[in-house]
């Protein structure tokens, strides 16, 4: 378990490019899934159904793990638009 804070966030950008936190691991349209693969590797998937109310803009996922060899890291998408 990860302590003091959750393993994903959804982010929308607002209009000066800073990006904003909207969305969680604890919302009921995002899916957070971990397995090990073997040894002390390991594979998160995550995944968010994107509910019909959401405005239109550029969105991003992170993704905060740790790694028992080099510590805490961030991860984070590549931005896609929602029409």
């Amino acid at each position: 378990m990860r302590r003091g804070g959750g393993y994903l966030s959804v982010e929308c950008q607002g209009e000066d490019g800073s990006w904003t936190r909207i969305g969680d691991d604890g919302d009921w349209s995002t899916l957070f899934r971990w397995a090990r693969s073997g040894g002390a590797t390991s594979v998160a998937t995550v995944a968010r159904n994107i509910p019909p109310d959401t405005p239109p803009g550029a969105y991003r996922i992170a993704y905060r793990g740790d790694s028992a060899t080099k510590g805490p890291f961030t991860g984070v998408s590549e931005p896609f638009q929602v029409p």
